[in-house]
């Protein structure tokens, strides 16, 4: 193919990806992606009131986070693997166009997978008509790795990233799955510089990104979506506000369900992800709020640089400042987290393992076989 022909064969492809914005099915359905910072970051609940819009609304399905930036990288390589042997007729610089097309074309490839998945649940579930039109689909993932690379995958598509003050996103992952403190620090502060360095980098202006804080979008929650459905191109005039305020709460750390099983060990008894009412007592703001000063002097150590990134004020302290600095060096050295966490995580698994039914009435056979035993050789 001559460079010319090349160029005729981006210009239908670029057509092709126009026609999928149409309005006319789940087929031609545009996508908005959702990246957040980290788990417990509140992307379910972005998503939520972005499916009270008629043109989101999905009708109650539950779609998985499709976690496609999270692998990008593994897609970029595969490009450059394939085409290590092609023939550079046209030079370096055209064998990088075609390598940025092929990446468009797997992303283009993951979109249709998206739609395909909104048409199979449809189909499971026989709520809807499998082929009812759906103009945005909104899809999550609580994960920014190889955020760069998005737009190398999906050049045209719209981009939510979402980030909450990294101290509710470290007490929260805590209180639900059990985490490490200082490892989700560490986790927040890296994600943090990612989505930093993304923003400032020049290659990505003018791109169709914009970042949300959960805290503006929980507190000022109409004037932040509206902000969002602008730049999504959405009618605000056909959005339920109101509806929007009276969210139901989905997967919160702190209203867990009274009386439940423990069913994972990994994540703390009465945990769910069913919408429940929104209680007078809910303030996710306020998670962090009961932290004492070696938490805050923990979190500063390893993430604090990183809040003010975000309009985030640092709790500092000034007293005692070299004693707490000579604290922090000497868990950084020394494995005193780590055993803590592994010390906790045995100890848990024997509590969850305890708690199972199954698991009682094995402990309950073999104390009685030993006790029977016993019994035996006293009767000799």
């Amino acid at each position: 193919m001559d460079e010319k022909g090349f160029g005729e064969s981006m210009a239908v492809h670029e057509a092709r990806r126009e026609d999928s914005g149409a309005d006319v099915g789940p087929g031609q359905t545009r996508p908005v992606f959702i990246l957040g910072i980290a788990e417990r970051s509140g992307t379910s609940y972005l998503q939520d009131l972005l499916r009270v819009h008629p043109d989101c609304d999905v009708d109650g399905l539950e779609l998985e986070e499709d976690h496609f930036v999270t692998c990008a990288n593994l897609l970029v390589k595969y490009v450059y693997l394939a085409s290590r042997n092609w023939k550079q007729w046209w030079g370096p610089q055209q064998l990088r166009k075609e390598r940025e097309l092929l990446c468009q074309c797997l992303g283009d490839g993951l979109i249709s997978y998206l739609r395909l998945q909104v048409r199979n649940r449809r189909i499971l579930t026989g709520k809807v008509p499998a082929d009812k039109p759906l103009k945005v689909l909104v899809t999550k993932t609580p994960d920014v790795t190889n955020l760069h690379l998005f737009f190398r995958v999906f050049p045209d598509a719209d981009l939510l990233i979402l980030v909450r003050d990294g101290r509710a996103v470290v007490e929260s992952a805590v209180r639900t799955f059990y985490r490490s403190f200082a490892e989700e620090a560490r986790q927040w502060a890296e994600r943090a510089a990612a989505i930093r360095r993304f923003a400032d980098d020049d290659s990505n202006r003018g791109r169709r990104y914009l970042i949300v804080r959960y805290e503006d979008l929980y507190s000022n929650t109409e004037a932040e979506l509206r902000t969002i459905m602008a730049f999504l191109r959405l009618d605000p005039a056909l959005y339920d506000f109101a509806a929007a305020v009276n969210l139901p709460v989905r997967g919160s750390s702190s209203l867990r369900r009274e009386g439940a099983d423990w069913q994972q060990s990994f994540i703390a008894p009465g945990i769910h992800w069913h919408a429940v009412p929104k209680t007078a007592d809910f303030r996710p703001l306020e998670r962090w709020s009961g932290w004492s000063r070696a938490k805050h002097e923990r979190f500063n150590w390893i993430a604090g640089k990183h809040l003010a990134s975000f309009g985030y004020d640092k709790q500092s302290y000034r007293r005692g400042r070299w004693l707490w600095n000579l604290w922090n060096i000497g868990l950084d050295m020394l494995p005193i987290e780590k055993t803590k966490q592994l010390v906790q995580k045995v100890w848990r698994e024997m509590k969850f393992t305890a708690s199972k039914p199954v698991a009682i009435g094995f402990l309950w056979s073999k104390l009685r076989r030993v006790v029977s035993l016993s019994s035996d050789e006293d009767s000799l």
